[in-house]
């Protein structure tokens, strides 16, 4: 509901500038001035300040007059093409009226062209390695952070993203200059400028070159040389729609603190396995191979422990009509392991009938094993776990000679064991 002229963008040449406050917004009010404390809107006549747009972040710094301070941490322009500027003023007060000096964030502003001035060499390189039928479908430019999606219609191989990560880096090493030209819409379209899709131009229009590898429609503000991008590093490639990829980028400060990171903790690694980081992937195939054989070499006394507990048990069975039915309890153990011993107890012995047993905090887990004469004299394992689980609250089943189950009231495992030399007596 702001009327009068639109604000004049200066940031395209200078980081500082002074202007008039149009007008003044706090609490969704227009109002004549603002104070200490208070967060509001600043509408200016002339200002530095890039509002958010074309996918670029916008710019954050201050708005001053005098002791008056007024923080803004975000830029917005309205229809009527007026720049609003969020805020909280941090002290003093500002009327409408008052000419003020407003100061762009010169890191952040720096760190936002970084990012894209490389978005327009990605485009390149994308169009370079993928094809010409690459356009771009949207964008987000913030502090050393590119977003872009694109149109392609397959999954980029990492062959291709090494020659689209080469591209780009070979046309920062270049150094370019950015340059930027306002002509006519058909005299651009004629000299090859790369308009986005499906937008809107005026009869005037903003191109920016970068040496031979781009030249793009852009609004946006950029480096002055492609040199300053730093470097470039892609994060993560990935589908977000039918025919539709995204590329995660990080360039400067970014992808300098990314490889500080990385050199860190490939010096840790190292040092934690005390060898270099040159030898890291050395050591950590020689621990693989020690940890394989030490896992073999458990494996293998588990097993003869197991076979001595599986001779201990059987040495224990009763005699029940010419069958020697076991019941036990071996403690918080995987089921795994439960099915190890009881295989072979089954395998040893083909007269044995065996319910083992072992307790995880509520949970009961049971096997039950029947060998092949108590098979044929008419025992199935599948038939007595299911009478064996349902007194502790579970259930359980499975194959005549081997069967699993579970149970739920470890205060009824002992009953439960208890029935299992009257099951085999009655059957």
């Amino acid at each position: 509901g702001l009327d009068g002229t639109p604000t004049q963008f200066t940031g395209y040449a200078s980081l500082e500038d002074t202007g008039k406050i149009l007008a003044i917004v706090t609490d969704g009010e227009i109002c004549s001035s603002i104070r200490e404390g208070e967060e509001g809107i600043l509408v200016l006549d002339r200002t530095p300040f890039y509002a958010e747009m074309g996918g670029q972040a916008p710019d954050f710094g201050t708005i001053r007059l005098g002791d008056s301070v007024f923080q803004v941490n975000n830029v917005q322009k309205d229809k009527a093409d007026k720049y609003l500027h969020y805020g909280k003023l941090v002290s003093g007060r500002l009327s409408v009226e008052d000419t003020v000096a407003s100061s762009v964030d010169s890191e952040r502003r720096q760190a936002i062209c970084r990012a894209h001035s490389a978005t327009h060499l990605l485009q390149a390189a994308l169009q370079h390695v993928l094809g010409d039928h690459v356009h771009q479908a949207g964008s987000l430019n913030t502090p050393d952070h590119i977003r872009f999606d694109f149109t392609h219609f397959s999954a980029i191989t990492e062959e291709e993203l090494q020659a689209i990560t080469e591209f780009v880096n070979d046309a920062v090493l270049s150094g370019y200059p950015v340059e930027t030209k306002i002509m006519g819409i058909q005299e651009a379209k004629e000299a090859g400028a790369m308009a986005l899709f499906g937008e809107k131009y005026g009869d005037q229009v903003r191109v920016v070159t970068m040496g031979e590898v781009s030249m793009e429609l852009c609004g946006g503000t950029h480096l002055d040389n492609t040199a300053k991008v730093g470097s470039f590093c892609i994060l993560s490639e990935g589908s977000v729609a039918s025919g539709v990829r995204r590329i995660e980028a990080i360039v400067g400060k970014e992808n300098l603190k990314l490889a500080a990171e990385n050199t860190r903790l490939i010096r840790d690694a190292a040092a934690a396995l005390k060898t270099s980081p040159s030898e890291l992937l050395t050591r950590l195939d020689q621990n693989q191979r020690d940890f394989k054989a030490m896992h073999q070499r458990m494996e293998q006394m588990q097993s003869k422990l197991m076979a001595s507990d599986a001779d201990r048990f059987l040495y224990a069975a009763k005699q029940v009509k010419g069958l020697h039915v076991l019941t036990t309890t071996l403690g918080a153990m995987e089921a795994a392991e439960l099915r190890k011993i009881g295989d072979m107890l089954r395998d040893k012995d083909p007269a044995v009938v065996a319910v083992l047993s072992s307790v995880n905090g509520e949970k009961i887990t049971f096997h039950a094993v029947c060998g092949k004469q108590a098979v044929s004299a008419g025992i199935r394992a599948g038939d007595l776990i299911k009478t064996v689980t349902a007194i502790t609250g579970g259930s359980g089943g499975g194959k005549p000679d081997s069967a699993m189950g579970g149970g739920k009231d470890p205060l009824m495992l002992d009953n439960a064991l208890a029935v299992v030399d009257n099951y085999v007596s009655e059957h």
